[in-house]
């Protein structure tokens, strides 16, 4: 026996009145651009960016062999050759044109490393001038150009001491 939308919202209001059709469309249907954080900020913590990748995600860059830049220019390579494994769409480098698939081969005129491309986002913030990447696509080459000018950003959780800390709570129940 299948079952409706209709049905699903019908039930939940008679266990827990409420919005659910709302819910859904904002949860479910439509396309957010940021991850939902109310869980986490309910629970006495908050997103924030900083420019240093924290211990974790130098360690799964280091064991993956990749660089993870999904919250600065929206896209992940790898390491070694420089190919594009992902990119965030409505991100710096989607809206510039980058796209999984695509291999970087330079960054501001210079042969591409991860280096020298973190060394690059950080100068953004100083820097008018657009981030430009060298991609090849499969035989054809293309400059990018990036209008991006935050730096590098990596985020981190932040305890905010006017709430209670209830995901702590939550997590130490798991840990013993």
């Amino acid at each position: 026996m299948t079952y409706t939308l209709a049905n699903v919202i019908k039930t939940l209001n008679e266990v827990a009145p409420m919005d659910w059709g709302g819910f859904f469309q904002k949860r479910v249907y439509s396309v957010n651009r940021q991850a939902p954080l109310g869980g986490i900020e309910g629970g006495g913590w908050r997103l924030v960016h900083r420019d240093n990748p924290s211990d974790l995600l130098k360690g799964l860059e280091a064991e993956e062999r990749l660089v993870i830049l999904t919250d600065s220019l929206g896209m992940t390579l790898k390491q070694e050759s420089g190919g594009v494994l992902d990119v965030i769409p409505a991100s710096p480098a989607d809206r510039a044109g980058v796209a999984p698939g695509m291999k970087l081969l330079g960054v501001n005129g210079r042969r591409w490393a991860p280096d020298l491309l973190r060394a690059a986002i950080k100068e953004t913030k100083t820097n008018s001038a657009p981030l430009e990447l060298l991609v090849e696509n499969g035989d054809t080459f293309k400059t990018c150009r990036l209008d991006y000018h935050d730096g590098e950003r990596y985020p981190y959780l932040e305890r905010d001491s006017a709430k209670p800390d209830v995901l702590t709570t939550i997590i130490k129940g798991r840990a013993q």
